[in-house]
């Protein structure tokens, strides 16, 4: 986890490509890590980071059994990837993923 961590493109929060993301699901799933959402960040070609417009993700599922979460967290994400691999929102960019756990 540590590796993917020192990957994440923000030093505050989990923002890691989708690779990353799913192993990340999987990691907190193992662990029983409360997991809330997701939401989509752009990074460009100059390496600018943005919120995505279209890939809002979703936020504060703490009401949900976490396995329920993780797996709606997951599946979600698998289609916001798969759709931005036929249609990007911004070309010359990449779809990045903010994974927001529990902290406390």
């Amino acid at each position: 986890m540590k590796d993917i961590k020192g990957r994440s493109e923000s030093e505050d929060e989990l923002v890691v490509g989708y690779t990353d993301a799913i192993k990340l699901l999987d990691i907190f799933e193992q662990r029983n890590a409360p997991v809330h959402g997701w939401e989509g960040w752009l990074k460009s070609e100059d390496g600018k980071l943005s919120h995505s417009q279209k890939y809002q993700g979703i936020s504060d599922l703490s009401a949900l059994p976490n396995t329920s979460a993780i797996s709606l967290i997951r599946s979600t994400i698998m289609w916001a990837h798969a759709e931005w691999q036929e249609k990007p929102e911004v070309s010359n960019a990449c779809l990045l993923f903010c994974i927001t756990i529990n902290t406390y």
